[in-house]
């Protein structure tokens, strides 16, 4: 609205100069010039006032448009940084989605096998899932000490073989003593 004002009033002050410029003058009439120049300084102090003004206007428009740009700037580093993030998570989601993980790798037991000897088990895919792995530790432990078991039993089975070997062994060396000398005695009593 200022603007507007202050348009319409260089206008007229224009025109007012315009007009006086055009009044023809003598060149040796002092008076004459006198009043002109008389006439015409209120015209140009306005000129200068709305100069002025017009400065001053277009200061604060720069600083406003300045202050505006600021803002825009602003907005687009954090649009900008929400953008960097975001892809950032949509990556991290991606490194998530495509990690195999070793429990994947685990042969477990089958699903009907499972829900067979714990029915009481419900859920989601995910508690399921941890109900399975559970279940199959405890099932691996379960089968590791028994195998354990057996290799003690069959560490001991070992021996016993070992110790009846050597025994038998010391009696087949026996026997084949005890055969010699036999035969050393009949061999004696057919010597009569």
């Amino acid at each position: 609205m200022a603007s507007i004002r202050t348009e319409s009033e260089l206008k007229q002050v224009l025109e007012a100069l315009s007009s006086l410029s055009e009044r023809k003058l003598d060149s040796s009439s002092r008076v004459e010039a006198m009043e002109l120049l008389t006439l015409s300084m209120p015209y140009f102090s306005a000129l200068k006032r709305i100069n002025r003004q017009i400065h001053t206007d277009v200061q604060s428009q720069k600083t406003r448009i300045g202050d505006e740009r600021a803002k825009v700037d602003t907005a687009r580093l954090a649009l900008q940084n929400l953008k960097y993030e975001q892809a950032m998570l949509e990556l991290e989601v991606k490194i998530c989605q495509e990690f195999q993980s070793i429990f994947q790798d685990i042969q477990l037991h089958p699903l009907e096998e499972f829900h067979a000897l714990h029915p009481d088990v419900e859920g989601d895919e995910h508690e399921l899932m941890l109900a399975r792995l559970k279940f199959e530790l405890q099932e691996r432990r379960r089968l590791e000490a028994e195998k354990h078991e057996l290799q003690i039993d069959r560490s001991g089975v070992a021996k016993e073989n070992n110790d009846k070997k050597v025994k038998l062994e010391q009696a087949e060396k026996e026997l084949k003593d005890l055969l010699a000398a036999a035969h050393a005695v009949r061999d004696k009593f057919e010597s009569f």
